[in-house]
């Protein structure tokens, strides 16, 4: 999406509040929206995993993540925004923490959803919220539930480096489609970038400093969670500038063998984005809405 100037594009992005005195509206994506494409490779993804490629990933658990965050969301937009609409937002934050979150008990993945969704509507600045649903309710979880969460294995597609090279250039095709391919290539350079300093610095081989990369919980973050347009600058420039600080700051972590490093860079740099929505705004510059959606009022309005 181009970079347009403020004064010339009309954000749906506003804080959410009751409007008692709004009509009811059935909202739902056309096919023009990117999420669209996400949500169907997303869950081709996980059904090849599932079947094919050493996800194990228990049933239930993939049900009540993903179930939790559509009813979740569906009640809040119905209650706040006064829609009915089709929650594929939703989708993918359930279907990522599904996948990425590892724990043996199965109510982790309905408070996980819990917090990724409300986070919508609870964290926000003046005109939308900036925390990637799911990272949000996996760093969450992470930090007070370490005791029964982690972060599934990387090593799923049975560690196979061609099925993670096939991922990855699926993935960055894909990017490219939703013109976040320089958001995703900023963050893969400056992984690799900060590989390399590891490794000059001795920790460990090319094996050791780059194998994560052919792993499912990379791509996912990758190609899912980092581009969120929400969770991400309104900018191209300041989203390559995002992509390689999100890269060093998780490479400098990864030195200090802090665990599930990106998750927790994700999130630190998610938590300064009003700043960097501030900054741009007062250069002149706003991306307008990301979603595509088709709307029509049912009811009468109740206003007077």
């Amino acid at each position: 999406m181009a970079d347009i100037p403020v004064s010339q594009t009309q954000t749906s992005e506003r804080q959410p509040k009751l409007l008692s005195d709004a009509r009811l509206r059935v909202v739902i994506p056309t096919l023009k929206d990117p999420r669209i494409m996400v949500a169907a490779a997303q869950t081709l993804w996980v059904v090849l995993g599932q079947t094919t490629y050493y996800f194990n990933r228990d049933p239930v658990q993939l049900t009540a993540a993903i179930g939790t965050a559509l009813v979740l969301d569906f009640v809040l937009m119905l209650v706040v925004l006064r829609q009915i609409t089709l929650p594929l937002s939703a989708y993918l934050t359930g279907l990522s923490i599904g996948i990425l979150l590892e724990s043996y008990d199965w109510r982790i993945f309905v408070v996980a959803s819990v917090w990724g969704i409300l986070s919508k509507y609870l964290v926000r600045d003046s005109k939308r919220h900036f925390f990637n649903p799911s990272n949000f309710g996996l760093v969450v979880a992470l930090l007070l539930c370490p005791q029964i969460a982690t972060i599934a294995p990387g090593s799923q597609w049975g560690a196979d480096y061609r099925v993670a090279v096939v991922i990855i250039v699926l993935g960055l095709l894909m990017m490219k489609r939703l013109n976040r391919l320089h958001l995703a290539v900023a963050w893969l350079a400056g992984y690799v970038m900060m590989a390399c300093v590891r490794m000059a610095l001795g920790q460990g081989g090319m094996v050791f400093a780059l194998g994560p990369m052919t792993g499912a919980e990379f791509a996912l973050f990758t190609f899912v969670m980092l581009p969120d347009p929400k969770a991400s600058p309104p900018t191209r420039r300041a989203r390559i500038h995002w992509g390689l600080s999100i890269a060093v700051l998780d490479g400098v972590m990864r030195y200090f063998e802090i665990r599930y490093s990106m998750f927790f860079s994700l999130f630190i740099h998610c938590a300064m984005l009003p700043v960097v929505h501030w900054i741009t705004a007062r250069q002149g510059f706003e991306e307008g809405s990301y979603w595509r959606l088709w709307g029509v009022p049912i009811g009468r309005s109740t206003g007077k």
